[in-house]
C-alpha cells in the first residue's frame, strides 16, 4: 500500500475501495522537494527587498507623513501612531513583495530564477552605499533645512545649521570653525546613532574638534546639554558649528538660552524659526492634547497644559516671553505639572509666573486678566484643560472658562462671542477628546 498523504481520498467505484495518492503532485512541486532551500530563498529575498523598501520608506513616506501631520497640527502621539502604521504596512508589504518574487522565480525559467535574487542583491548593495553617507541620508529623510547663523559679540562664535557631512565639515574648517557641537541623541532611531558615529569619524579625518551635547527633540528637559553649551559660551574662544538634524527646534532652544543669558547676538538672514502658536492656527488646527488653544489679543494666548513635545516645540525655543500658570497647587496633578514645566522653562530662560485660579472664580479671573495685559508679549496663559472647538466646557475646564469670560467682559470685542459662557457654535461640534491624565 502506498503512503497516505493529507489529500489521500477513498474512491468506491462499484463498492471497491481504491486509495488515491493525493501527495504525488506535491512530490513533483519544487517547494515540497526543496522546501528548506525555498524557505531560505524567501528569507533572503525578504531581507534584501526589506532593506531597499525600508530605505525608501524612511526617505519618502515616513517624512511625508510626519510633515503632513505636523502641518495638520497633530500631536506627537498621533504622529507616533501614524508611523507605527507605516512600519506595519512596510513589514507586510515587503513580505508580500518578497513572496511574489519567490513565486515568479519558482515558476520561471532558469534565467528568471537567477535574475530575481541578483537584481534584489544589487538594489540592496545600492541602498547600503547610500547608507554609507548618513549625512545625505539624514538630509533626505528630514527634507533638508536652511543653515542658520548666530554670532556672539565677543568670545565664542556660533553657527547653527543642519547635519554636516564630511565635505561640509571641510568647508566649515576653511571658514574658521574650530569645533562642531552635535545635539543629536543616540536614542533618536534609526538615523542619529549612525550619523553620530559617522560625524565623529569625519571630524577626526578633517581635523576639527567634535563636541557631543545630546538633546532629545521630544522632551523639554535637556538641562545637561544646555549647561554644557552655556559653559562654552562663557569660556570658549573658538568658532562653533551647532547642529541637530534639521537645524530647527533644538538649535532654536540653544539660541534662546544664549540670548536670555545676555549674550549679544546677531541672527543670519537664513535662520529658520521655531514653530509658533500663530503658525499652528494657520494650519487650520487649534488643538493641543488637552484642549484647544485660543488667541485673545495679539500676543495673548490661552492654552491647556502642554505635553512635553508641545512645551518644547511651542514655548521653549523663544516663541514666548512669559508663561502664566493658572494651575491649582491644591490639585496634586496640576501641582506636579506646574513644577515640572517651571523647571523646564527655567532651564530655557523663559519667565514663568504662578497665578492660581481655582474653579470658576470670576473676581480672581478678572484680576488675573488685568495683570496679564500688563506683561511683555507674547504671553501664554496655561490652564489645566481648555474646551475644544465645540466649546463644551467639560469637567476640568472651569479655570479656562472663567478666564475667557473675564477677558470678554474686560476687553469687549476681543473674545469671539461663540466661545463665551459655554455656548456652542452653530455648526456641528467636534467630539471632544477624552481627558488625559
Amino acid at each position: 500500500m502506498s503512503m497516505v498523504y493529507f489529500n489521500d481520498s477513498i474512491q468506491r467505484p462499484g463498492g471497491v475501495a481504491i486509495w488515491s495518492d493525493g501527495g504525488q503532485p506535491r512530490r513533483n512541486d519544487l517547494f515540497f522537494r526543496r522546501r528548506w532551500t525555498v524557505l531560505a530563498a524567501f528569507l533572503y529575498l525578504w531581507a534584501t527587498v526589506g532593506f531597499v523598501t525600508g530605505t525608501g520608506v524612511l526617505v519618502g513616506p515616513a517624512g511625508w507623513v510626519t510633515t503632513a501631520m505636523q502641518r495638520g497640527g497633530f500631536g506627537q502621539k498621533a504622529q507616533d501612531h501614524a508611523m507605527q502604521a507605516v512600519i506595519l504596512l512596510f513589514i507586510f508589504g515587503s513580505a508580500a513583495l518578497a513572496l511574489w518574487l519567490l513565486r515568479q522565480a519558482l515558476h520561471g525559467g532558469r534565467a528568471t530564477r537567477w535574475a530575481i535574487p541578483a537584481v534584489c542583491t544589487l538594489a540592496a548593495v545600492a541602498s547600503l552605499g547610500a547608507w554609507m553617507n548618513p549625512g545625505k541620508m539624514l538630509a533626505a529623510a528630514a527634507g533638508g533645512a536652511d543653515a542658520r547663523a548666530l554670532a556672539t559679540a565677543g568670545g565664542a562664535r556660533f553657527i547653527f545649521g543642519a547635519y554636516p557631512d564630511e565635505a561640509m565639515l571641510r568647508t566649515l574648517k576653511e571658514q574658521g570653525v574650530t569645533a562642531v557641537i552635535s545635539l543629536q541623541h543616540p536614542a533618536v532611531l534609526p538615523f542619529e546613532p549612525a550619523s553620530i558615529r559617522e560625524e565623529q569619524r569625519a571630524a577626526r579625518e578633517v581635523g576639527i574638534q567634535f563636541i557631543h551635547a545630546p538633546m532629545l527633540p521630544w522632551v523639554s528637559d535637556n538641562a545637561a546639554a544646555l549647561e554644557q553649551i552655556r559653559r562654552i559660551a562663557r569660556e570658549g574662544r573658538g568658532k562653533y558649528y551647532v547642529h541637530c538634524g534639521l537645524g530647527r527646534d533644538r538649535t532654536n532652544v540653544v539660541r534662546r538660552m544664549l540670548e536670555a543669558d545676555g549674550v549679544a547676538t546677531t541672527a543670519h538672514a537664513s535662520i529658520a524659526h521655531a514653530s509658533t502658536l500663530d503658525g499652528r492656527l494657520n494650519t487650520g488646527h487649534q488643538a493641543f492634547q488637552r484642549g484647544d488653544i485660543r488667541r485673545f489679543e495679539s500676543g495673548v494666548w490661552l492654552v491647556p497644559f502642554p505635553n512635553p513635545s508641545e512645551l518644547a516645540g511651542y514655548m521653549e525655543a523663544g516663541q514666548v516671553k512669559t508663561v502664566v500658570f493658572l494651575l491649582d497647587p491644591g490639585d496634586s496633578t496640576q501641582r506636579a505639572w506646574r513644577d515640572q514645566a517651571t523647571h523646564d522653562l527655567g532651564v530655557a530662560r523663559v519667565t514663568t509666573i504662578n497665578r492660581p485660579l481655582r474653579g470658576r472664580d470670576l473676581p480672581a479671573a478678572r484680576e488675573i486678566v488685568q495683570y496679564v495685559r500688563t506683561l511683555p508679549k507674547p504671553v501664554v496663559v496655561v490652564a489645566g484643560r481648555t474646551p475644544y472647538a465645540n466649546n463644551d466646557r467639560f469637567p476640568g475646564t472651569e479655570a479656562a472658562g472663567a478666564f475667557t469670560d473675564a477677558y470678554a467682559a474686560l476687553v469687549p470685542g476681543v473674545v469671539p462671542p461663540e466661545i463665551v459662557g459655554g455656548r456652542k457654535k452653530s455648526h456641528a461640534p467636534r467630539a471632544a477628546a477624552p481627558a488625559v491624565r
